[in-house]
């Protein structure tokens, strides 16, 4: 009877802390700047395990954003594929949890990625008055979409 309470005691105590920490969980804001240059719009699929956000496009100097609230086990990641011109693509991991949550060193809550060609550049605005890009590259195999069915 005792080793019933301890379980049915610990089964509550799980539950409790599950919901108020996904109810705390803050929302991430991404957005995405068209920072290509020479006039180019630029086209773009974001989705991630659960949510597809579709085709769009961005003209010039726009910019577009999405929000979401973070997966409490840190395993969030919403990728995109990235196209201008006759035929240019590429893709990258434009939210990826590890990398971007909160209190890394530079994570984010508002999350600001200017597209270029040479690849994505983050905004980062962590002290008051100074702001820099960090430049990533591309991903480097874009076959790994296909080969988990995820297809951009």
């Amino acid at each position: 009877m005792g080793s019933l309470k301890s379980c049915l005691a610990l089964l509550v105590m799980i539950v409790f802390v599950s919901a108020t920490t996904s109810r705390a969980q803050k929302r991430t804001t991404v957005a995405i700047h068209n920072d290509l240059g020479d006039g180019l719009w630029l086209r773009y699929h974001c989705k991630s395990g659960d949510d597809d956000l579709g085709f769009r496009s961005l003209p010039p100097g726009g910019s577009w954003s999405f929000g979401f609230k973070p997966d409490i086990f840190g395993r969030t990641l919403f990728f995109c594929r990235f196209s201008w011109g006759k035929s240019e693509s590429h893709y990258f991991d434009i939210y990826k949890q590890s990398r971007d949550k909160e209190f890394k060193e530079f994570g984010c809550r508002r999350c600001e990625w200017k597209i270029r060609k040479e690849g994505p550049c983050k905004v980062i605005n962590k002290t008051p008055g100074i702001v820099f890009d960090l430049c990533f590259p591309w991903n480097a195999n874009p076959n790994f979409l296909e080969q988990n069915n995820n297809t951009l």
